[in-house]
């Protein structure tokens, strides 16, 4: 007879045991909305996740710390930088109306202005990103409005960064060109000719002179220092094999003139300064 009432207790013991597990469920389904972040609206779920936007972004967000993003501070040199090897006589003026400023930064492009002595107004549109530079310009008076130039190029070709950029200038412009000393010689047919045909190379000035279309060598002096001051100025320090040293500096004034100066101290230029030994080409 015990057997007859094993099944119904059994039965009664698991429907309650299901009634308290819905009770549970039920009380967590209520308290779910007081609990979320998010904010409650008739919207469906996907546009409260396309629409929501955290009201306090980190710093960083901003993508300035991006290892291939420019810096302001390097979009100006670098702007410097081009304007030293396109005009490098900008660099070179010490007039105070002259100058570079960065003009305004966004996350997206740096605007740099450079102002020059006359008030033209050159501006460099960079994108941070990318490098990728547009040029504009306004000169009061004659381009009233800001006009694009027609110039573009990649600004971080300027920078010495990691971002593997090239130098503004070379020194290999130096020995693309034959240059003759500014004193003159006659030879036997009495036909008058420079001294010497000069030709650079990375460690020696070589002197000499063309004789049936051949060049022919007649001493060389070791180059102990070249630096490059401009897109086509130099400064090249040589010593004679007696030790006698001397300077050959790009002229001011036109750069297809050497200077020449017969020391390596700059002190002692103006007393040191021979027109028939500097070169030209």
């Amino acid at each position: 007879m015990k057997k007859k009432y094993l099944i119904p207790i059994t039965l009664l013991m698991v429907i309650g045991m299901t009634a308290c597990g819905n009770a549970d469920i039920t009380n967590e389904n209520i308290e779910t909305p007081e609990i979320t972040a998010e904010p409650v609206t008739e919207q469906g779920d996907a546009d409260l996740v396309s629409e929501y936007q955290d009201p306090l972004p980190a710093e960083e967000d901003d993508g300035l710390d991006a290892p291939d993003v420019i810096t302001d501070e390097q979009a100006l040199d670098a702007v410097i930088s081009f304007m030293s090897s396109a005009q490098p006589e900008v660099i070179s003026n010490d007039d105070y109306t002259e100058y570079f400023i960065v003009e305004s930064s966004t996350p997206e492009q740096i605007v740099v202005l450079y102002r020059s002595y006359t008030a033209s107004q050159t501006r460099f549109y960079i994108d941070r990103a990318t490098g990728e530079t547009i040029v504009t310009e306004l000169v009061p008076g004659i381009i009233d409005e800001e006009t694009e130039t027609g110039e573009a190029f990649n600004i971080k070709e300027y920078t010495n960064d990691v971002h593997g950029a090239v130098a503004a200038y070379s020194d290999d412009s130096l020995m693309n060109y034959t240059w003759f000393t500014a004193s003159m010689v006659t030879d036997a047919d009495g036909n008058s000719r420079p001294e010497w045909e000069v030709r650079f190379f990375e460690d020696a000035i070589e002197y000499g002179y063309v004789e049936n279309d051949k060049f022919v060598l007649d001493h060389s002096d070791k180059i102990c220092s070249l630096e490059q001051i401009s897109e086509h100025g130099f400064i090249v320090q040589a010593e004679t094999e007696d030790g006698a040293q001397y300077t050959y500096k790009t002229s001011e004034d036109d750069e297809t003139i050497l200077e020449y100066y017969g020391t390596w101290d700059e002190k002692e230029y103006a007393d040191n300064y021979s027109g028939s030994a500097s070169l030209f080409r």
